[in-house]
């Protein structure tokens, strides 16, 4: 029986971000399995207030001013809000999935559930507390505004699921216990074939007896590149290491950049799988994650990832009681640097098709739609 769901998200394309990716391939999917679905989300400038996607996805921008760069929309209430949100009650909506629990969408979408009387899920995308990096001042506001805007989510009487393992675990900081996990996902096979073929090796000039340690993610402290690149003075000229993504640090990253290391920017994903097609081992020195995309992009070319405990690392990494890569205790440098000995080490051309096969088996997106709908069956209507 097909459903209509109300997705709401905080931000949403154009905006890139790993949520953002989540609820935009996840729609998708849900559309090709004869599902309606309308994605409500926050206002930016340059984006039109509805609109419909090619594969039938509807988009509707609730009034919002956007602070912090675009990394904390606040919602506008009035009644520009609500004749959009009565035009998408409209649409029979009979099932709504809310993603993080912090924002004013978060709230929106779960008032909007209760007041048409079908069933929410929440869905939390982080594994630790929310920061912006800008001192702990403004990190304890945060974690504030975090226990706040939780209280309203748990009163609202959503059921909550985590992105993934660590994610749900994470809940429990808030008094909420769930087993429910709706994970994040790749379509493997579609991600290799739309590699470019660029030739990163040729490009930089890493010849191809060097060991090729890719990094992809914001350049911000949370996320670990300058930790990376203190591994890779660490195991000296025998390998080179390629960054791709942007952010904060890139001018201190810039400073003295060892001749082994490479930033390259953002890359669009067929550059992207490009790279981790030339890639030997995928490192991420990360603080904490809700379900690293990055990770499941290497797996899917049976890549090995040297990364902390953090969120998705054993989803993607630990099956049939082997692990692909290394989970480490922490994200030191010294303790990367090991890691990526270790894995060159042993790495075999079988693990690498173990790695792939695991995860465009077992972690494609119609395994996470089946997730989504064990979680509506566990959801009570608010």
């Amino acid at each position: 029986m097909s459903r209509t769901y109300a997705i709401f998200s905080a931000q949403y394309l154009p905006h890139v971000g790993g949520v953002e990716t989540f609820t935009a391939n996840l729609a998708h999917q849900l559309v090709l399995g004869g599902d309606g679905v309308c994605v409500v989300t926050s206002a930016r400038a340059g984006a039109p207030e509805v609109e419909t996607q090619e594969d039938g996805v509807r988009i509707v921008r609730l009034p919002s001013t956007q602070l912090m760069g675009g990394r904390l929309p606040l919602s506008r209430h009035g009644s520009r809000e609500r004749s959009l949100l009565s035009a998408v009650s409209g649409l029979g909506v009979d099932r709504v999935l809310v993603n993080t629990r912090f924002y004013g969408t978060s709230v929106t979408g779960l008032q909007f559930a209760r007041d048409l009387h079908v069933p929410a899920v929440l869905l939390d995308h982080g594994s630790a507390w929310l920061t912006f990096g800008r001192g702990e001042a403004l990190d304890a506001a945060a974690h504030a505004w975090e226990r706040r805007m939780t209280a309203k989510d748990v009163s609202l009487g959503a059921t909550f699921a985590g992105i993934s393992e660590k994610s749900a675990a994470w809940l429990s900081t808030f008094g909420i216990k769930t087993s429910l996990v709706i994970p994040n996902a790749i379509d493997a096979a579609s991600f290799r074939g739309e590699s470019s073929g660029r030739d990163f090796r040729f490009e930089l000039g890493i010849p191809e007896d060097k060991t090729l340690v890719a990094f992809v993610g914001r350049l911000a402290p949370e996320k670990g590149p300058e930790r990376l690149l203190a591994a890779m003075e660490l195991l000296g000229e025998r390998c080179a290491c390629v960054l791709a993504g942007e952010g904060t640090l890139r001018p201190q990253l810039e400073r003295g950049l060892h001749a082994n290391a490479h930033l390259v920017g953002n890359l669009g994903h067929a550059d992207l799988s490009a790279l981790l097609s030339q890639a030997d081992v995928f490192c991420l020195p990360t603080r904490s994650e809700g379900f690293c995309t990055s990770l499941l992009e290497a797996g899917a070319w049976g890549v090995p990832c040297v990364v902390p405990d953090v969120g998705g690392a054993r989803e993607v990494l630990c099956h049939d009681g082997k692990t692909f890569g290394l989970i480490t205790p922490d994200r030191e440098p010294a303790t990367m640097a090991d890691g990526i000995r270790q894995v060159v080490a042993v790495w075999t051309s079988e693990q690498a098709r173990e790695l792939r096969a695991h995860v465009e088996r077992d972690l494609s997106w119609p395994q996470t739609v089946w997730a989504l709908e064990r979680a509506y069956m566990s959801s009570r209507i608010g």
